[in-house]
């Protein structure tokens, strides 16, 4: 049944507003430029194919394509550009081998003539389509019926070797949920165990009974402790650490105000030293006062001689008649003779004071160590002596009220070691017995840290302590390893209990039963389950095969493939256009993939010609390719200014190509805005009867 385009209904599509035409079995679509032409090439392409990455589109505008000959009961079917569904669809499910590619034959879009985006504008995969006739086979081939990971599945030594995707993933995962119930029957065989189990709970009780007698026995052991610490604090309190501060800072004082006492001592006498001729002196000073008043000395000798001299004198100054001088010297001689007469009658009379006088000056040389006495020297030996002789009596004073404080000191630090010691301590024993005391604290301190660790290590709080002996002796080591061989007990027990908990579970997560069943029934459900998946394997493994066996032969026969795309490149169905529309090119024929057409003198690599050459040969070739195709079914061709490029005389041989196709029921649609392409069309649908041949021109 051909496949024809009957009506295109579309609006606002560029400078389209509307457009609604039935379409004949040959068709040309005239457009002046900015008419809308190129917009409504795209919107049925768009509507049609899905296949259309190649080209750049304009969505824009709505519609629909009714398309004849897809239905097997000959309903229409109506496409647009937001149908999911394309042709495209339609051909992968159709079995008269028609190719999924075949919209790159169908259509030409912007006088483009290349039919696929390779250098040489056609690839092998579409000659292959269109001549090896194996589409058919292809499809059966194909990913979706037999998968790549089949095809690449081998025998070896009689096994089936597969990846690890697709159905040899699924293969796999059955094999594994096989093996996975085998060893479910293994570990129902191994980890079901109840007599072991009894054992254990058995060994369990026993081990928590010993292990509570250890924790009575840890709490009785800190009471003890408890007990002993306070006894020992009790007698630290005897030795109270303040009471022996206050001791020693009593001792420190005393020992203190004793060292300076020892050094005012020792200042007093030294001042008693310095003032000890200090009252002598004051009893000295008015008895040289008295005696200075009363006593005189012998005059001095030197007055009788000054008499002597002056009598001289006179003699003198009267033998040479000097009488003033006489008279004078003989005045003065005699005065001075008085004067020393006088002196010495006194000193006469009073030589019992001079005596007491010069016996005080020789004591005070002696005491003094100074050679003169006078007043001056007195009173300045007095003032002197005055000072320290104040300061003795001061200080005698202060040493008299420290000795008393001594006193009261040592005897209150001996009534203190009485009460501490409960006997008279001397004083040179105190800090001996005070050094004691502390010693002593400090053994029962570190005891008490000793106890008070023991306790702590033992972490029994004073509300869990237990008086009573439980009769058994606590030890570290025997707890710990009581309560690791519990632990180890606990474990064997979980773990035997997991196992058969983990079993069940298992074993209901394959059965989809409730873990409340029975085991009987559920080992039943179980072996069911088993055969199940049997089967299963069975089945998946089967179709591997079938699809490995059915890859290798179809891959048989595409060996014969290029032979049969060689006899159809020299088929005259698509030499004979090639030629036609060329007047140059004569052979085709594919080179390591690569499609080489040749003329009367040589061979080209088709990307190595020119533009213009190239795009004849891709219309030459689309028309062979689309002629070869009649005897398999009947499509249409959209063509967009596909001979635009063409010297007049090959558009003529052209489209009278198409009409030559449209006339062996394929239908054309042809886009032009060529005046000599629209004259051409019309010559040659005056062929055609009437109604099939349709010339519709846009006005935008």
């Amino acid at each position: 049944m051909p496949v024809r385009i009957e009506k295109i209904t579309a609006k606002n599509l560029g400078p389209i507003s509307d457009f609604s035409q039935e379409m004949g079995i040959f068709n040309l679509i005239f457009s002046r430029n900015e008419c809308g032409k190129t917009f409504l090439t795209e919107f049925l392409i768009r509507s049609l194919f899905k296949n259309i990455k190649r080209w750049q589109f304009r969505e824009n505008g709505s519609g629909k394509v009714t398309v004849s000959g897809l239905e097997q009961d000959g309903s229409l079917t109506d496409f647009s550009p937001a149908t999911p569904k394309k042709l495209e669809d339609y051909w992968e499910k159709d079995d008269k081998g028609l190719p999924a590619s075949l919209a790159k034959l169908l259509v030409s879009k912007g006088g483009e003539a290349a039919i696929e985006e390779t250098n040489e504008g056609i690839g092998k995969s579409l000659i292959k389509e269109v001549f090896s006739g194996i589409s058919l086979l292809d499809k059966i081939d194909s990913d979706a019926n037999i998968s790549r990971t089949v095809k690449i599945a081998q025998f070896e030594d009689g096994n089936l070797i597969v990846q690890n995707t697709g159905e040899g993933k699924t293969l796999r995962l059955l094999k594994s949920e096989l093996e996975k119930f085998n060893d479910l029957f293994e570990e129902i065989e191994s980890k079901y165990k109840a007599g072991v189990l009894a054992d254990l709970k058995i060994r369990q009780a026993r081990l928590k009974e010993y292990i509570d007698g250890l924790r009575r026995a840890k709490c009785h052991a800190a009471y003890l402790i408890s007990e002993n610490i306070k006894k020992l604090n009790a007698g630290l309190k005897q030795n109270d650490e303040e009471e022996l501060s206050a001791i020693s800072q009593e001792i420190l004082l005393y020992r203190r105000d004793t060292d300076d006492h020892k050094i005012k001592s020792a200042q007093l006498d030294d001042f008693i030293s310095k003032s000890k001729d200090y009252e002598w002196l004051q009893a000295a000073i008015p008895l040289y006062e008295k005696l200075s008043l009363t006593s005189y000395k012998k005059p001095s000798a030197v007055l009788a001689i000054l008499a002597g001299v002056f009598v001289i004198a006179a003699i003198v100054f009267s033998i040479f008649s000097i009488m003033p001088g006489t008279i004078a010297s003989l005045a003065v001689a005699g005065a001075l003779t008085a004067f020393y007469l006088f002196r010495l009658s006194a000193s006469a009379r009073n030589a019992g004071a001079s005596k007491e006088l010069g016996k005080l000056a020789e004591e005070f040389k002696q005491r003094t160590s100074k050679q003169s006495l006078n007043m001056a020297s007195l009173l300045t030996e007095s003032e002197k002596q005055k000072e320290y002789y104040d300061k003795s009596r001061l200080l005698k004073e202060q040493l008299d009220l420290l000795s008393v404080e001594n006193l009261a000191q040592k005897s209150k630090i001996s009534q203190l070691f009485y009460a501490l010691t409960g006997k008279q301590v001397s004083g040179e024993q105190w800090q001996e017995v005070l050094a004691e005391r502390r010693q002593e604290n400090r053994l029962i301190a570190e005891k008490i840290e000793e106890l008070q660790a023991r306790l702590s290590d033992l972490a029994v709080r004073e509300i869990e302590f237990i008086t009573e002996d439980p009769k058994i002796n606590f030890s570290y080591s025997e707890l710990e390893s009581a309560e690791s061989e519990l632990e180890e007990t606990k474990e064997g027990i979980k773990e035997i209990e997991q196992n058969i908990a983990n079993l069940k579970y298992a074993i209901c997560s394959e059965t989809g039963d409730d873990q409340s069943i029975e085991w009987l029934p559920l080992l039943d459900n179980l072996r069911q389950k088993m055969q199940e998946k049997q089967k299963e394997f069975a089945d998946v493994e089967a179709r591997i095969i079938a699809g490995v066996l059915v890859h290798s032969e179809i891959s048989q026969l595409r060996l014969e493939e290029d032979k049969k795309i060689e006899e159809g490149l020299r088929s005259d169905v698509v030499l004979k256009p090639l030629s036609e529309i060329t007047g140059r090119y004569r052979q085709l024929f594919l080179q390591n993939d690569t499609l080489i057409v040749s003329d009367d003198y040589k061979d080209y690599c088709i990307k190595d010609i020119s533009t213009g050459a190239r795009e004849q040969i891709m219309l030459a070739l689309r028309i062979g390719f689309t002629s070869r195709l009649l005897n398999q079914d009947r499509l249409f061709l959209i063509l967009d200014d596909a001979f635009q490029h063409s010297d007049w005389d090959r558009r003529k041989i052209l489209v009278d190509k198409l009409a030559g196709i449209a006339e062996n029921r394929w239908q054309i649609i042809y886009f032009s805005m060529d005046n000599h392409i629209r004259e051409l069309f019309n010559e040659a649908g005056a062929r055609f009867k009437n109604g099939q041949y349709k010339c519709i021109e846009l006005s935008g």
